[in-house]
């Protein structure tokens, strides 16, 4: 039977204040609104469609108790008119509903963008008021099809990631500020998903200073750090819900937040994101902060590759060592990789053999200094790779990555690169 013919039935409505108590049961269509006019509307179309509806006076909070209480129902309606911030304001319902309900959110901004980041988010369709019958109708309609949708698309999904290959989680770090450990992750997490064609998330974790976001000309959310600051509310949905969709296969987990705040990680949240990012994703390219240990130690732990990021210089070397001493204590099964960066043959640099012979440990690549192609990328919003397909650095990325993926995928080891090579 269609959604059309289901206008025929009729239906008993609750619009009394809400009762979360007796939710056990899926309910059939449920709706939180905040005006009179809004409710009638809402009363007079969803009653002909569900013999279950119920309407209360609210908003996004009640709608979180209610499905904190029970089971969520297969429609939900949520009125976000008292909110300053819509979408942040659906962010906890996003985490909370199931896989499938249909959620309608209703606002007062009337704003193409923050339809666009609603549907992006998981919400069905966003109806601005004032409403009407046929509007909401519409809008019913359009979610009863989203839902049949997703479950036929369900499997064919499903196999795409199976066949991802063995998924792969990197940790890029550098020895010390400005050696070019965000460009390295950045511009391996684009190689991952455009070259490899592996569905992959690149996550900055630092919350205030990182800047790989800003790189990308991509806009932050705060969805990162509501993450890690409430992990009971970590599942795969709302961790795709709050990152950026940067191409076909790449997303981005990153934040911006004020400078004189106080941002704890939770360690335990850092490790329930990872293991969520690792069910949906074939590669985890992690850009980790120097300034949070405990949240660094749990990354590593996790990471199937390590790379660390240098300059060949005394304090490059100092903290090289320092780093290698740690990983190998928190993450002794990991492969751990060095790149050298910005080697430009500048004074106090030390030779890549001495570098290699206190370190105990090879070089595995080195990154030919190029200003030409990082100003291309830095004006074009984009990583090095696609900005300058053509560059020295492009072609050294690339092997690295080809390594990083190989290893992955359970090839056979990779060749020396040249960039290496060349350097002896």
């Amino acid at each position: 039977m269609s959604f059309a013919m289901n206008l025929r039935r009729g239906s008993a409505i609750e619009a009394n204040e809400p009762t979360f108590g007796d939710s056990s049961a899926q309910a059939d269509c449920v709706a939180f609104v905040a005006d009179p006019e809004t409710h009638g509307a809402v009363t007079q179309v969803c009653q002909i469609h569900f013999p279950g509806l119920q309407v209360h006076h609210g908003g996004t909070k009640e709608a979180v108790d209610y499905l904190a209480a029970g089971a969520p129902p297969k429609i939900l309606i949520v009125d976000v008119s008292d909110s300053s911030n819509p979408l942040s304001a659906m962010l906890p319902i996003i985490a909370a509903f199931a896989e499938d309900t249909r959620v309608v959110a209703i606002g007062a901004v009337n704003d193409i963008e923050l339809y666009r980041e609603m549907i992006e988010a998981g919400i069905s369709d966003y109806l601005v008021k004032p409403i009407g019958e046929k509007a909401l109708t519409v809008a019913l309609e359009r979610a009863q099809q989203r839902k049949a949708a997703a479950v036929a698309a369900a499997e064919p999904e499903a196999r795409v990631v199976a066949d991802a290959g063995k998924r792969s989680l990197v940790a890029v770090m550098g020895t010390r500020g400005g050696v070019g450990a965000s460009t390295m992750a950045m511009n391996l997490a684009w190689l991952m998903a455009n070259e490899h064609k592996r569905e992959t998330m690149l996550v900055d974790l630092d919350l205030q200073g990182g800047t790989i976001a800003l790189a990308l000309d991509v806009e932050p959310s705060h969805g990162l750090r509501e993450v890690l600051d409430n992990p009971n509310r970590i599942d795969s949905l709302f961790v795709t819900s709050v990152a950026t969709k940067c191409g076909d296969r790449l997303h981005v987990l990153a934040a911006e937040e004020a400078v004189d705040d106080e941002v704890h990680y939770n360690t335990s949240a850092v490790s329930l994101l990872l293991d969520e990012l690792k069910k949906t994703s074939a590669s985890v390219i992690v850009d980790l902060p120097r300034n949070a240990p405990g949240a660094r130690a749990v990354v590593l732990a996790a990471a199937t590759e390590i790379v660390i990021v240098t300059d060949l210089t005394l304090a490059g070397l100092r903290d090289a060592i320092r780093l290698f001493t740690m990983v190998q204590q928190v993450a002794p099964s990991a492969r751990v990789v060095f790149v050298a960066n910005r080697d430009g043959g500048r004074e106090g640099t030390v030779s890549k053999g001495e570098f290699e012979k206190a370190l105990g440990k090879p070089i595995q690549f080195i990154l030919p200094e190029d200003a030409k192609a990082n100003q291309a990328a830095a004006n074009a919003g984009k990583p090095v790779v696609a900005a300058s397909a053509n560059s020295k650095m492009t072609a050294a990325l690339k092997t690295l990555a080809k390594s990083l993926t190989a290893s992955a995928d359970g090839a056979k080891k990779q060749k020396k690169s040249f960039w290496s090579l060349s350097r002896k």
